[in-house]
């Protein structure tokens, strides 16, 4: 590589930089919250007054959370839109643009045991499909496949399928979302935002009052410290509706090289994660159980997931 190349992770809430150095090394990590700034190109030239990056670079390499259409994204939780010409008029250089999980499947095939903690199941199938899904502002999903010479991400806009109850009370909470959101996707109970839905769904239906509308921190903190009785119910739906979702993404995929959550939430959970109420969903899927119960899931740790599937990208 000639020149140095900005990396950007643009999500709902925080917009992240870093540089890929000529040499291979990753540096200069920021993040910022989005709605600080009016687009991209403000953003970058922002960073590079902070960092004394010097313009023009190689290009820029850059991840959004939504689908890319043509050579744009629409971001699905945040005003911004960003184009490979703004990237490229932003850096001066090359423009990559991939939806935001796409560059944390691109990351999956190069992480070490340093990088994860498992959760159930045996050892992945060497080559075989990996799946990545991770709850934040909305709910990343993306895939990479091995097409015998490199791994091949595969991007998609998994955190919009349906939600599906699996028992009475789900059915209930889903039956409450839907009067307030119409169509319920995953995302609306398997995200940031979605913590926050189940909570009040849950309030809701019991009957319970509350003086101000929960935030998603306030909940896990209520739920770990069990000073909340719809907080801990809460969670454990989320966590019960996280493993259903990687399940179905499993088989949709056949993610027999193993299932990694990534995405700023479950990380922050600690011990606090119930491993085995997320993994006995994730394998609840009748007759073809057997199928599921070997492959690997896997709680990313790594803080750089993003920025490893650009420069890989980029390289």
């Amino acid at each position: 590589m000639s020149s140095d190349f900005l990396l950007a992770d643009i999500g709902g809430t925080n917009v992240r930089f870093a540089v890929l150095r000529r040499d291979g090394r990753i540096d200069g990590y920021e993040a910022w919250l989005t709605a600080l700034y009016p687009d991209f190109g403000s953003a970058v030239k922002a960073y590079a007054e902070l960092t004394g990056l010097r313009l023009p670079l190689g290009g820029g390499a850059v991840c959004a959370a939504g689908p890319v259409v043509g050579d744009a994204v629409k971001l699905t939780n945040c005003p911004w839109s960003i184009s490979k010409a703004e990237i490229a008029a932003a850096t001066g250089g090359r423009a990559y643009l991939v939806n935001d999980f796409a560059a944390v499947a691109q990351a999956l095939p190069v992480l070490t045991e340093a990088d994860v903690v498992q959760v159930g199941g045996g050892a992945p199938l060497e080559h075989a499909p990996k799946a990545a899904l991770g709850p934040g502002t909305g709910l990343g999903v993306a895939s990479t496949v091995y097409d015998g010479a490199r791994w091949l991400a595969v991007p998609g806009e998994g955190g919009h399928v349906d939600l599906a109850p699996t028992n009475e009370r789900e059915l209930a909470v889903v039956y409450q979302l839907m009067r307030t959101h119409g169509h319920v996707a995953a995302e609306d109970a398997v995200s940031g935002l979605g913590l926050e839905n189940l909570y009040l769904a849950i309030a809701s239906l019991d009957g319970v009052p509350f003086k101000a509308k929960p935030v998603a921190a306030d909940i896990a903190k209520a739920a770990r410290a069990k000073t909340d009785a719809v907080a801990v119910e809460a969670v454990a739906l989320f966590t019960g509706w996280l493993g259903s979702v990687a399940g179905n993404l499993a088989l949709t995929v056949g993610a027999q090289g193993g299932v990694y959550i990534a995405g700023g939430i479950v990380a922050q959970w600690g011990d606090a994660f119930d491993a085995k109420l997320f993994r006995r969903r994730f394998e609840s899927k009748g007759r073809i159980k057997y199928f599921l119960e070997p492959i690997p899931c896997y709680l990313v740790t790594a803080k750089d997931l993003a920025f490893r599937g650009l420069a890989a990208m980029v390289r």
